[in-house]
């Protein structure tokens, strides 16, 4: 999987390309320059993402052996994307630290605009509004600390 995505580094925003090169592991691309970074702490055990190992023995005559059905890989999310926890609701894709609001009750947005900013893991992210209307509530305020889902607007 490969893709674009926006980052906010001490307040400057990059966007930049990364691919993903196994559990948990990315290639980050930037600038005509490349880096290999790793996720850790998202909140998810890694091992629930990988596919548990398999011991087979091996006779010494040939046998035919049925393969075991292969697991459906598992994306992991390359960058914060809003999720609704019910209609208009917009949740926190990881935990995390309220750094900013950027819009205020009763503010109308558009699809991609963001709401909010998101420290988690030394990174700041922006969160998008996942679709275009009015700001109904605003369920956090800059500082709080949040769960991954927990709700953070809620858009009409």
């Amino acid at each position: 999987m490969k893709g674009k995505v926006k980052v906010i580094v001490d307040g400057v925003p990059y966007e930049v390309e990364v691919e993903e090169l196994g559990v948990g592991k990315f290639k980050v691309s930037f600038e005509g320059e490349s880096y290999e970074v790793e996720a850790k702490d998202l909140g998810i055990p890694m091992g629930a993402l990988q596919a548990p190992a398999q011991t087979v023995s091996v006779p010494s005559t040939p046998v035919a052996v049925p393969s075991a059905p292969s697991a459906a890989p598992v994306e992991v999310p390359t960058a914060p994307a809003p999720t609704a926890a019910g209609e208009g609701v917009v949740t926190a894709p990881m935990p995390g630290k309220i750094l900013k609001i950027l819009v205020r009750e009763g503010d109308q947005v558009k699809v991609g605009q963001g709401l909010l900013i998101l420290e988690a893991m030394k990174m700041e992210n922006e969160i998008p509004s996942p679709k275009d209307g009015a700001v109904k509530r605003i369920l956090v305020k800059e500082g709080d600390t949040v769960d991954t889902g927990q709700a953070l607007i809620e858009l009409g």
